[in-house]
């Protein structure tokens, strides 16, 4: 495991571009056996446009961005208090009707768990790199456990 995120850190520090990161992305995904991964950077101004950086399907990330989802994205907005990387599934959907609905979206596109790891720096730019599945299968929680 270590030797996989020493690589995937060594591509990080030498992608010039989106094209780039979304391989690195892709690479450490498939070496750890989950396939569907998004990197969201959220603007410091709320009348900003998010980076989304995702091999997840392209309707839903239309659909997500165009809904705001992120603002109310229960994932997002526990990623947002920062921490440790956490495991995500259905058990995260909260009690707000508009995060349920999220995840019932999501669901229909494949995505039904994860793990997802908050990215804050100093000056409080945020941002959260996740790895997803569409079950919590062997493969997800190998990941998890590591």
């Amino acid at each position: 495991m270590q030797a996989v995120f020493e690589r995937f850190l060594e591509r990080l520090s030498e992608s010039i571009d989106e094209a780039d990161l979304r391989g690195a992305l892709a690479d450490v995904a498939s070496e750890l056996d989950l396939l569907a991964f998004a990197y969201l950077s959220l603007p410091m101004r709320s009348d900003g446009k998010p980076t989304l950086i995702s091999n997840y399907p392209a309707h839903w990330t239309s659909r997500y961005l165009e809904n705001r989802y992120q603002s109310v994205d229960p994932v997002i907005v526990r990623a947002r208090c920062g921490g440790c990387p956490f495991r995500w599934g259905s058990d995260l959907k909260g009690s707000e009707a508009s995060g349920a609905q999220v995840f019932e979206e999501a669901a229909q596109f494949g995505i039904c768990c994860g793990v997802t790891i908050p990215i804050i720096d100093l000056r409080g730019n945020f941002a959260a790199m996740t790895f997803a599945a569409d079950k919590p299968d062997t493969a997800f929680f190998r990941v998890e456990e590591r």
